[in-house]
């Protein structure tokens, strides 16, 4: 799996130089993104294939551990969307950060990022589950693994379903 960060969370991280994206399916594929509402940080990992999120409020010591809140973030999109994490993971592989995947998967990333309404944020909770739950499961949207309109946990969930179909057709 690979995580691809924004300069933004390179620099808050401290992460030293990214190499380019290489993996071949972006289903695998998610990008970092830091949004700032005043003081407050957030953090944003989105599916660079179905837009499929997960947001959490960040920290100052957050930014230590990119990689432990990163995975677990994953772990929390994937489970908004209805999915056994476990089982993703373990096809996923292991964790590799990267620089983002492109325009089109950083274009939603920033949709995302302008989506979110501060009044709307719960700064008394770390993850944000009724944002998650809006943007993966009510809101219609268009992504760059897939043409036209849909939603995002409906999009990972079938795309998800047919690579299990593909390597199961392998095996």
């Amino acid at each position: 799996m690979e995580i691809g960060l924004t300069e933004a969370v390179r620099k808050m991280a401290s992460a030293g130089a990214l190499p380019p994206a290489q993996e071949g399916e972006l289903l695998f594929c998610w990008d970092l993104s830091r949004i700032d509402f005043g003081q407050r940080k957030l953090l944003v990992v989105s599916n660079a294939a179905t837009r499929l999120c997960a947001i959490i409020r960040m920290a100052a010591a957050d930014w230590r551990h990119i990689d432990e809140v990163a995975l677990r973030l994953v772990e929390d999109a994937v489970g908004c969307a209805g999915l056994d994490a476990g089982c993703y993971l373990e096809l996923a592989g292991e964790v590799r950060f990267s620089k983002t995947h492109g325009r089109r998967a950083l274009g939603c990333v920033n949709d995302l990022s302008r989506m979110l309404d501060p009044a709307r944020i719960d700064m008394g909770e770390k993850l944000q589950w009724r944002e998650m739950e809006l943007l993966n499961c009510r809101f219609i949207s268009k992504c760059a693994g897939h043409e036209g309109y849909g939603v995002p946990a409906e999009r990972f969930a079938e795309d998800l379903r047919a690579l299990i179909g593909r390597l199961d057709e392998l095996s």
